[in-house]
């Protein structure tokens, strides 16, 4: 999913921990198990968490507005961090610790590390100062899951279809991290397939992977959009376990890795000029948790018991016709903090047995 710099940026809107915010000081990290919570949210076996929508320009959200709803605590909780020159030591980082040490039952903090300036500023000195930052976070009991570069395999990024440069700073950023510290997880998660063949530099996974020496965990980006028209159906049956399949079979069993979906969610799509939904005849309640259903179902785990986790995003978006394009659609990714029905409906599938 691109995130813009009004998302990054309006984060640091958070307050300060010197502004009212105290700090737990007993918390510890969760040895093993990818450093999860087993008592926070999880459904047949798989983490349950989320990508807030901190302070967005529509429908801002935070951990809070989200947590108090569910039936256990957020297991993960998702951030975005642009990586610039002007702030080597990751200081932005400040600002949002306090959030997560006062998230109750001490959630994985998922971070997507994005290379805005370029691959090429990602310098031994610039992952000399990433390792220290991690090892620092995890000094205050915090787990951490990097997501270097993410959805590298797409041109919707700076960094993205460069996987010789891509794969060279990846390595040098984990190298640091495992000298002062293992309490950070790499994170390798591009988006879901969507090239002819699984070595296709655009949409391909192979010539993006950094080898399974580097890799902690194997991630994906993916949603259910309808297809390119965006048109508001329901997924099809076995969607979701198609292509989680087909990537744990190459990065998940197949390199002895767990997999995650570090980033997943179904749209709701309307116009912007006439607010009416587009094509296609489904309502948001159903396409969401038709595709929640199919992430956590009993089916899927069976095929792909290697699978740990998924992070929905929990944002709704104006969306443009092209990268750079006016914005001519929304996209409601929503599920607990939107529609109030399909929020119960949500809840409570979350909390109870699989049907």
């Amino acid at each position: 999913m691109r995130i813009t710099l009004e998302t990054i940026v309006s984060v640091l809107l958070l307050p300060l921990a010197s502004h009212g915010i105290n700090l737990p000081t007993n918390r510890k990290i969760f040895h093993g198990n990818l450093g999860l919570n087993s008592t926070n949210l999880h459904r047949g076996g798989v983490a349950v968490g989320f990508l807030p929508g901190f302070r967005e320009r529509l429908a801002p959200n935070a951990v809070w507005d989200i947590n108090h709803l569910l039936p256990a605590p957020m297991a993960i909780v998702g951030d975005y961090i642009h990586l610039q020159a002007h702030d080597p030591n990751l200081s932005i980082l400040d600002l949002h610790l306090p959030h997560i040490l006062n998230s109750p039952g001490n959630p994985v903090w998922q971070i997507a590390l994005l290379p805005s300036e370029g691959l090429d500023k990602v310098t031994p000195y610039v992952a000399e100062r990433i390792a220290i930052k991690m090892a620092w976070i995890n000094s205050h009991g915090i787990s951490v899951w990097l997501r270097f570069a993410h959805e590298m395999n797409g041109d919707w990024y700076g960094w993205g279809l460069q996987p010789e440069l891509f794969k060279e700073k990846w390595k040098m950023i984990t190298y640091a991290i495992r000298a002062r510290t293992r309490g950070t997880y790499m994170l390798w998660a591009p988006n879901v397939g969507f090239g002819p063949y699984v070595d296709s530099i655009r949409g391909g996974y192979s010539r993006y992977w950094p080898g399974a020496d580097s890799v902690d965990i194997s991630g994906l980006s993916f949603y259910h959009f309808g297809g390119e028209d965006r048109l508001n159906v329901l997924p099809r049956p076995g969607e979701a376990l198609e292509k989680i399949k087909q990537f744990a079979d190459l990065y998940g069993s197949g390199q002895g890795k767990p997999v995650i979906l570090a980033e997943t969610g179904a749209a709701y799509t309307t116009s912007l000029s006439s607010g009416l939904p587009n094509y296609g005849g489904a309502s948001n309640h159903d396409i969401k948790l038709a595709w929640l259903q199919q992430l956590l179902s009993g089916d899927l785990k069976q095929h792909v018991p290697e699978l740990k986790a998924i992070s929905w995003f929990e944002l709704i978006k104006d969306e443009n016709s092209g990268v750079r394009g006016t914005s001519v659609k929304c996209e409601d990714y929503r599920l607990i903090v939107g529609e109030h029905r399909l929020s119960r409906d949500a809840v409570r599938y979350l909390g109870g047995d699989y049907y």
